[in-house]
């Protein structure tokens, strides 16, 4: 099973995605969060001063659960998240 010991995540602001992994045993997955989509489940608007980090914080569990579920769908080592997968 898919797990998250590493809370590191970085903000790719001209990509407009946050970047982040998991782990299925000693393999690593990359996941790769839509702006859009953390917008819609944070409800916060895109603006300069968005903190996208901060929501992604906030956001942590309910992107680990769609990203569980995105990963088990095709167990490829980046998952690509969008509004839809939540």
């Amino acid at each position: 099973m898919i797990g998250f010991p590493n809370q590191m995540r970085s903000f790719d602001e001209d990509a407009g995605t946050i970047r982040f992994s998991g782990y299925d045993g000693v393999m690593e997955v990359r996941f790769v969060l839509e702006a859009p989509a953390l917008e819609q489940i944070a409800g916060i608007s895109r603006s300069p001063d968005t903190d996208y980090l901060d929501a992604f914080d906030r956001c942590r569990d309910q992107i680990e659960t769609a990203g569980v579920r995105a990963y088990k769908k095709t167990r490829k080592s980046l998952i690509w998240l969008s509004s839809a997968d939540f």
